[in-house]
């Protein structure tokens, strides 16, 4: 079987959770986690010009108390941790100190793949400065918080990875198309 030629080199990609992102929210807000979109599925919220995305990446509070409803969120939708050596490893979610001091996760759930990112680079506070720097958006029948577009060049330019580079690129060019 073919292999990703990114992050997740090691994953069978035939293996690998169609995003489900209706449900994935729902899942986050039905359990009053707060947390940011960010990511490819905040350039498609905003109507960008990106390529589709295969994951939702989220910057979520670090307050015990989100904390505490993101570990039962693990729990309903069947989380677990997405490594480069091995697909779908169980993981402790309770206590939540067992992940909650990493910069970020990523996870395969039954709705697609899940990357917490605590720390984006970029942002000097995570959740703290993301979130007033969000804007509110629908999504379906929910509402979302979402960085803004602005927010989501910088932290793109702050990772210097290429595909973020090419992302960056292909908005300029869009820009320039609609002058």
């Amino acid at each position: 079987m073919p292999k990703s030629e990114n992050v997740f080199a090691s994953l069978d990609l035939a293996a690998e959770p169609q995003l489900r992102l209706t449900e994935l929210i729902a899942a986050l807000t039905r359990n009053a986690v707060d947390f940011v979109i960010i990511g490819g599925v905040a350039a498609q919220l905003h109507r960008l010009p990106m390529p589709a995305t295969v994951d939702l990446d989220i910057t979520p509070s670090r307050s015990l108390e989100n904390l505490a409803r993101l570990a039962k969120v693990f729990d309903e939708i069947d989380a677990a941790l997405a490594t480069a050596g091995e697909y779908g490893t169980w993981f402790p979610r309770h206590p939540i100190s067992n992940w909650s001091q990493y910069e970020m996760i990523h996870l395969v759930t039954k709705f697609g793949l899940l990357d917490l990112v605590f720390a984006p680079e970029g942002s000097e506070d995570g959740f703290n400065e993301l979130i007033r720097e969000s804007q509110e958006i629908s999504f379906g029948k929910q509402i979302v918080r979402v960085i803004s577009v602005d927010t989501w060049e910088r932290l793109k330019l702050a990772t210097k990875r290429d595909k973020d580079i090419f992302h960056l690129l292909l908005l300029a060019r869009h820009r320039d198309e609609r002058k």
